[in-house]
């Protein structure tokens, strides 16, 4: 199954290119700051384990794939005079604000008070899924139960396989 874009909206290459310069920011903090960590020398720790390295590798990646979005808007025209940035659709921005409301409320309030991390990881998964999905859920014909089912298996599932890759590859105590 494929989620595909309305052909009819198109996002405006300036708000391409403005989201490249959020990404590009983004990926260098990430960068700067797994550069800036402690490598653990002193533990004669492998250079291949460092803590830092990861996301080091992530924040570079984000900040070339950020590069290549804004060449592209670049090339669609984002910087010709008259190009205009898209309107967002009404309720467009309070529904990315309730969005980044919840996913700051996982990262900030759930983890790490009290709760282990599987079960506020799991739990948000579900409920983040169920509640922004539902639309496409129900468009596709299914009911509210095979939904609830639906996104309870990708939090289930999800919530094991990070706990477990953070725990036992990356050996990071969790929350």
């Amino acid at each position: 199954m494929s989620i595909e874009a309305d052909p009819a909206v198109e996002v405006s290459a300036r708000a391409d290119l403005g989201s490249a310069c959020v990404w590009i920011a983004f990926g260098l903090a990430v960068a700067v700051g797994s550069w800036r960590m402690d490598r653990l020398e002193n533990l004669h720790i492998n250079k291949y384990e460092i803590p830092g390295l990861v996301p080091g590798l992530l924040g570079a990646a984000i900040v070339v794939l950020g590069i290549v979005l804004a060449l592209r808007s670049v090339a669609r025209g984002a910087l010709r005079p008259g190009q205009a940035a898209a309107e967002a659709a009404p309720g467009e921005r309070s529904y990315m604000a309730l969005v980044l409301g919840a996913m700051l409320l996982y990262a900030l309030v759930l983890v790490g008070h009290g709760l282990p991390f599987w079960l506020v990881t799991g739990a948000f998964i579900t409920a983040f899924i169920f509640f922004f999905d539902r639309e496409r859920q129900a468009a596709l014909g299914r009911s509210t139960a095979r939904q609830l089912l639906l996104a309870a298996t990708c939090g289930v599932v999800t919530s094991a396989v990070v706990s477990l890759a953070f725990q036992e590859i990356f050996y990071v105590r969790l929350p």
